[in-house]
């Protein structure tokens, strides 16, 4: 069976209404303030997929360029006075926790994988078949959940006791070259392991980003904060927080933060802004040319391989305002690199939402293979991405998970798209 036939087949599998239709470890007291700084998101980068280095933790930002292991569960809701609730034990537990208060996803779901290759191309030719946008905004909603690493005020206090102990260490060995640097390199262990040591009940941090970004030279808008809430693994976790006095898990949602966005589509491509990615080829060979020149002049060129880098930066550009042509141009390109992927189909998202996911796997912090997943979902019916996961095995919930609720042009700050 030839490309286009396993193609044919799958979409008819898949559709069969046709196709009608959306850091390692921080260096020490380089800047002492950072140590203040509760470690919403570690070290794991926000990289997808990255199986040939240590993924270091996330900060949410442009698409994927930072997509972290910070474990995560779904959110629920702050009270008046900023105390997290729980999932109830009669709650549902069909979603994929960050979205509308739903519970975290069973891991039985009715899954099939499919041909990896096969999937990418299928998802060339609906992408295709996708009419194509324009406006002078491209606008996103993203809900973005990860894992509670600290509860801040508890980290704040341990990270002061320690700069104490290291202030005092200093004047006691201030003529003692050797032994002070000894004590500094122990220092900095103790705030490594307080920055990565998990909490004894698995919490979550969700909140809303919407984005305009400018796509001709005008200033955009980022707001971030918005449905800020805190939930719990199960009862017990929640149990054990009580336990521990109820801390605070995250800082004063109140309100929402106003800031720019950044005008990169791609940290591994400083010269692909989002006014810019709707220029990119529309044909399978020009991409291609364009992603290996791209490549040569990436900062990640020296440390990255091209399967790697073209996936890492797919799947930037899929969350981004390429036109229909270049995102189908872009699925053939990654087909032709679709090694060591897995792919399923039957996935839904935290809003529910079916599709087809992409799988490739990675170390984790102690370097042992295969460890973390990294997951893309994306809309079979139209090839656009919807949510990308990070997963570790042997946990009940994802370690970071962002889900694009809307994305879309729109002509004015403040507008959203027509559903």
């Amino acid at each position: 069976m030839n490309d286009e036939d396993s193609v044919n087949e799958l979409i008819a599998t898949l559709r069969p209404d046709s196709l009608t239709e959306e850091a390692h470890r921080r260096r020490r007291s380089a800047d002492l303030a950072q140590a203040f700084q509760t470690p919403r998101a570690p070290h794991h980068t926000r990289r997808f997929p990255m199986p040939q280095r240590r993924p270091l933790y996330l900060i949410t930002g442009t698409a994927v360029a930072g997509l972290a292991a910070a474990a995560i569960i779904v959110p629920q809701v702050f009270s008046g006075d900023s105390s997290p609730h729980a999932i109830s034990a009669g709650e549902s537990r069909s979603g994929v926790g960050g979205v509308g208060g739903e519970a975290f996803r069973d891991t039985e779901t009715s899954t099939t994988t499919v041909n990896t290759r096969t999937v990418l191309l299928a998802a060339a030719k609906v992408s295709t078949e996708e009419p194509a946008g324009s406006g002078k905004f491209w606008y996103s909603r993203v809900r973005t959940t990860q894992l509670v690493r600290v509860a801040p005020d508890e980290y704040a206090a341990k990270i002061k006791k320690l700069l104490a102990e290291q202030d005092a260490k200093k004047e006691e060995l201030k003529n003692k070259p050797d032994e002070l640097n000894a004590a500094m390199k122990e220092f900095d262990k103790k705030v490594h392991e307080l920055k990565t040591t998990r909490l004894p009940y698995a919490a979550s941090r969700s909140e809303t980003t919407d984005t305009w970004r400018s796509l001709g030279g005008a200033a955009g808008r980022r707001v971030t904060g918005l449905d800020m809430k805190i939930a719990f693994a199960t009862p017990a976790d929640e149990a054990k927080w009580k336990q521990a006095g109820s801390p605070r898990l995250a800082d004063d949602p109140s309100g929402s933060r106003e800031t720019l966005p950044t005008g990169v589509v791609s940290i591994d491509n400083p010269s692909l802004t989002w006014s810019n990615v709707a220029k990119l080829p529309t044909d399978k060979q020009g991409l291609k040319d364009r992603l290996l020149s791209l490549h040569k002049k990436s900062p990640a060129s020296g440390r990255k391989q091209l399967a790697d880098y073209l996936w890492q930066t797919g799947a930037d550009l899929l969350t981004a305002p390429i036109t229909p042509g270049t995102r189908a141009a872009l699925y053939q390109v990654l087909a032709d690199s679709a090694s060591g992927l897995k792919s399923s189909t039957g996935v839904t998202d935290a809003l529910g939402r079916t599709g087809v996911a992409l799988d490739t796997t990675g170390p984790d912090d102690a370097g042992e293979a295969g460890r973390i997943t990294y997951r893309l979902i994306f809309d079979d019916k139209t090839g656009k991405a919807l949510e990308l996961d990070v997963i570790e095995a042997g946990t009940p919930m994802p370690l970071l998970q962002q889900t694009f609720e809307t994305t879309g042009y729109v002509d004015a700050l403040g507008d959203t798209p027509a559903q």
